[in-house]
């Protein structure tokens, strides 16, 4: 299960409880002794990668510990793992969503982007509303060639130029850890 330090923090799961689908858990991630998020994280099965989602509670970013924690996220899950981050809590990623900025332009996605993800999906309504809360999806590349093509797709949506510059740099350096 994730573990590790963030910081001088201690990342910590709690509450673990398997759910009637043998590869589903819950449970309560805390850094310190500050909650993150509850979480749910289906492990793989076969062919389906493994997925975390987090109803994520944003104050890390407030701390400068945002990026390192879903840098951890990312480390976690296995090549083409996904994490779904709901943004309902972070004003700031919710309005940008709601103006039209892509998940990348967002606070949030630009964390998630900096930590590895390469691919994005903006849940504005998840299955008609029927799994939680808007959030985001980020996909973790199977290898460089495709982290570099979905990077290149992103340039498409991204309207912040900081943004823009950072995925260039990114896609010229080749400097990817899958």
């Amino acid at each position: 299960m994730i573990q590790g330090k963030i910081g001088n923090l201690e990342l910590k799961v709690v509450d673990i409880k398997q759910t009637h689908i043998k590869e589903l858990f819950y449970f309560k991630l805390y850094l310190g002794d500050k909650l993150v998020g509850y979480c749910n994280y289906f492990s793989g099965r076969d062919y389906y990668p493994d997925w975390l989602e987090i109803d994520y509670y944003p104050w890390l970013r407030d701390v400068g510990l945002e990026e390192e924690f879903f840098k951890k996220i990312y480390n976690f899950l296995s090549k083409r793992g996904r994490l779904f981050v709901t943004y309902d809590k972070d004003k700031e990623t919710l309005d940008m969503i709601m103006k039209g900025y892509s998940a990348v332009d967002t606070p949030l996605g630009f964390s998630l982007l900096k930590a590895g993800f390469t691919w994005f999906k903006v849940w504005y309504f998840p299955e008609g509303g029927n799994e939680g809360s808007p959030k985001i999806q980020a996909n973790k590349p199977l290898d460089e060639n495709i982290a570099i093509k979905e990077l290149e797709e992103l340039l498409e949506d991204v309207k912040s130029e900081k943004i823009k510059d950072w995925i260039n740099a990114k896609r010229k350096s080749r400097n990817f850890i899958i």
